[in-house]
């Protein structure tokens, strides 16, 4: 049934001002099955904020689709193996892996994921790697996330750290699928931060994303039995617009339903704190060394299993076994004897002979010498170009943060000082972990040169034993010479040996072979042969006892460049000359039993610098966390009947609207369905000395009849969304119609189409407002009885809308003003 929703005028809306994106058809999320219903948690979508993506929650998963054409560009969850920091593997996953809230970055570059255990990610926007993550304390539901970008602080560039930075080896992407650390520069770029707010009145804010501050809770008094079901803040993030609400709960002295707008501030986020624009770039850059060194140890310990599985010592032992058994050597022969003597006679016995004659054959020994070569090769990449580097730029960023907090003036001395020794304690493991690199590459070189010198022999001998049979046969004398004998290679006899010692010594056991002793170095086999904390604490202990660390001097006369160098070249020459560490730390562990197991893998010792460091941020948490307030005067509270009982299912959205004439001034407009089918909208500026004020439009429009008279019809709102400064959008249905209808209105004070009154007044008493639309269209394709959500991306000049299926299977995609999205194609 066709129906036509007529304008004031009488006469049908016209369909005007909605080009669709996609020929008039619907564009498809999932190929598969999809739920009958949306969870109860629903999460909706978000616009990036400078190009045609949109990125639509699905559970555990994350999913960013390109405008154009509707084509999926990645989908990511935590099970995908990239996060480090969420332990769970179980059935526990399924909703500790759930997506809270999602939040873009001002630049669009990246996209901050918070899930249910608490764990925030920040993923890449191109292909979906984590470049941060922080665990988080967030336990409740968000009512909404916002990343926010601060002021770009004045320039102060530390020419030593600059100096440093620029000697470094440039860090690369590990392989296609991983990023390089991304480096806030704080000369350039400002500091972000995320802000979260949660249906208790908590409100969160993540500096860079990396570290929290100590959440604002809402305090009690006028607000007792409110609950926060939205919030958003201004124009320069000064202050933070709650919205809250009380149904008239059995806990609240309230007996009707009723509405409240307050304020936190969060001027935090606009200041030029020296302190806030130092930590939140060095927090950003640790957190993603440490990350991409995660990467790169993985990426290392993978390349090590290649190898040992391409290039084992453990095949060649199997197989000499094998040989001497088949041949009936007696078992008191071994491999390492019977090649020992061939090596040292240039004769063999008749089994080792027949053995090298017709096992092991030329190519398949150049194929092994080849495999172990290539790894080799790339395991000195990995640790040269990747590893090591890595490591030497989070000393670096450490040591830029020791500096901080021993200058920084504050009356939290003692924390200054536990921080203090934390960041030390993180350099010196950090130290540790660089000298095991190193030990780890002189492992593997002098393993590729046995293995070198082991074929370079082993082919001339082959040659050599061939050519002796074939004269022995053709002139009967084993010592004839045709000319044609092989030329004898120059062999280092101790490099040799020390092959045969190691690869046939007794040593049957793969788990016991040399390489894999070097393999084990790297990484531990699974979570259960994890060394145990409190033996890793007990070695690391020993270690930075080792290492003096009360002796270590960082401090820096302000006015002395040449000071600041010294103490640099310090730091630096003992953090890098550690081989002495390793030493000692193999003679001074402080439990001898605990040695037995061999010293901590470099995962570990990476593991227990990430723990310092988070330990080494709570410093800064604590220092800033008292900027965070409440203002307990509410700048508005009036009575207001409610569409649901439950806050996740009240309709409303909010919009801040700077002020044309005033840099500090503005409007913050919440609208919000109520169940008396009336759209209210609350106008509540910033300044102090101004009235808010509210505005009451009924959900009721004119649909023509088929007697050619207007029929009045009630409307039921599925969603609703600012679409900028001049336009909120309205997802609504109309009894008897399979498919819903986009509308527009102009909300503003001052338009045509709405009139604003005194928000003393109670709204009940208010004048109403027609709904009159600026823009009207029928969503074809769309289901009437489908939840569905609106999401707009708030462009200038480029204003595009979605209508998203809940259950996640189809969109919509709508532009406003009829202009195509030049940067969507260059990326």
């Amino acid at each position: 049934m066709t129906t036509n929703i007529l304008a004031p005028s009488g006469d049908p809306y016209g369909i005007t001002g909605f080009q669709s994106l996609a020929g008039g058809q619907p564009l498809s999320l999932r190929t598969g099955s999809v739920p009958k219903q949306p969870p109860a948690d629903y999460v909706a979508p978000r616009w990036c904020p400078n190009i045609d993506i949109l990125a639509v929650p699905e559970g555990r998963a994350l999913r960013l689709v390109r405008l154009s054409g509707g084509h999926t560009i990645w989908r990511r969850t935590l099970s995908d193996g990239q996060s480090r920091t969420s332990p769970d593997t179980d059935k526990r996953s399924n909703t500790s892996h759930a997506i809270r809230s999602i939040a873009w970055n001002p630049n669009g570059t990246t996209i901050a994921v918070l899930h249910a255990n608490g764990l925030l990610v920040q993923r890449d926007s191109t292909r979906g790697d984590i470049v941060h993550e922080a665990q988080t304390d967030i336990d409740d539901t968000v009512v909404a996330m916002e990343w926010v970008a601060g002021k770009i602080p004045e320039p102060a560039v530390d020419c030593v750290e600059q100096m440093v930075e620029f000697s470094l080896p440039k860090l690369s992407p590990i392989d296609r699928g991983q990023s390089p650390p991304c480096h806030v520069n704080a000369e350039t770029e400002p500091p972000t931060a995320i802000v979260v707010t949660c249906a208790s009145g908590s409100v969160w804010v993540c500096l860079g994303g990396i570290f929290t501050l100590p959440p604002a809770r809402l305090p009690p008094g006028q607000l007792e039995g409110f609950v926060a079901v939205n919030a958003r803040l201004d124009h320069d993030s000064a202050s933070l617009f709650v919205y809250l609400a009380n149904y008239g709960t059995a806990h609240s002295d309230i007996d009707q339903p009723s509405v409240s707008l307050c304020t936190v501030d969060t001027s935090i986020l606009s200041s030029s704190l020296p302190l806030l624009h130092s930590l939140v770039p060095l927090s950003a850059r640790l957190s993603a060394l440490c990350l991409y060194l995660d990467n790169t140890l993985d990426a290392l310990f993978a390349e090590a299993t290649a190898r040992h599985e391409n290039a084992s010592r453990s095949f060649l032992l199997r197989t000499f076994e094998g040989v001497l058994r088949d041949h009936g050597v007696d078992e008191a022969t071994s491999p390492m004897a019977e090649l020992s003597r061939l090596a040292l006679t240039g004769r063999a016995s008749e089994p080792t002979s027949q053995f090298l004659l017709a096992k092991l054959k030329s190519t398949k020994l150049n194929n092994w010498e080849h495999a172990g070569r290539q790894g080799a090769v790339a395991l000195t990449r990995l640790i040269y170009q990747h590893a090591q580097p890595a490591v030497e730029r989070t000393i670096l960023a450490a040591s830029r943060l020791l500096d901080i907090v021993h200058t920084h003036k504050s009356s939290t001395r003692d924390g200054a000082e536990r921080t203090r020794d934390i960041i030390l304690r993180a350099i010196v493991v950090l130290g540790w972990l660089h000298a095991r690199l190193d030990e780890y590459m002189t492992a593997v070189r002098e393993e590729q040169q046995e293995n070198q010198e082991f074929v370079d022999w082993a082919l001339f001998t082959i040659d050599d034993l061939h050519w002796q049979n074939e004269g022995s046969r053709r002139l009967g004398n084993d010592d004839a010479d045709d000319g044609l004998r092989p030329v004898r290679p120059e062999i280092e006899y101790n490099i040799l040996f020390r092959f045969f010692r190691k690869t046939f010594g007794g040593c049957s056991d793969d788990t016991r072979g040399p390489q894999s002793l070097i393999l084990n170095m790297l990484h531990c086999n699974n979570a259960s042969d994890m060394g145990s904390e409190q033996f890793n604490r007990a070695y690391f202990d020993a270690v930075i006892g080792a290492a003096h660390v009360d002796a270590l001097s960082i401090a820096r006369p302000p006015t002395s460049t040449q000071a600041d160098c010294k103490n640099d070249e310090k730091l630096f020459e003992f953090v890098f000359h550690s081989q002495a560490l390793l030493d000692t730390a193999r003679t001074n562990c402080g439990d001898d039993s605990c040695m037995s197991d061999g010293p901590p893998t470099c995962t570990e010792a990476l593991k227990e610098v990430k723990l310092l460091m988070s330990q080494a941020l709570e410093w800064p948490s604590h220092v800033l966390g008292d900027s965070l307030q409440w203002n307990t005067v509410p700048s508005l509270t009036c009575p207001m009947p409610l569409i649901s009982k439950d806050s996740t299912d009240l309709l409303s959205d909010m919009h801040y609207v700077a002020s044309s004439t005033d840099p500090s001034g503005g409007t913050m407009y919440t609208a919000t369905v109520s169940s008396s089918q009336h759209l209210v909208l609350l106008s509540t500026p910033r300044e102090s000395n101004h009235e808010p004020n509210t505005a009451r439009i009924e959900l009721v429009v004119d649909v023509a009849a088929s007697n050619s008279n207007a029929q009045q019809t009630p409307i039921s709102v599925l969603a609703l969304s600012f679409f900028d400064d001049d336009v909120l959008g309205i997802l609504f249905t109309i009894d008897g119609c399979n498919e819903p209808f986009l509308g527009t209105l102009e909300y503003q004070r001052g338009s045509n189409s709405v009139v604003y009154q005194n928000s003393s007044q109670c709204v009940k008493d208010q004048t109403v407002n027609k709904l009159v639309f600026a823009r009207l269209l029928k969503v074809a394709g769309a289901s009437a009885t489908a939840p569905a959500t609106l999401v707009c991306n708030g462009r200038k000049g480029r204003r595009c809308v979605a209508v998203v299926e809940k259950c996640g299977k189809s969109w919509w995609p709508f532009d406003m003003d009829n202009e195509e999205d030049s940067d969507e194609d260059s990326e």
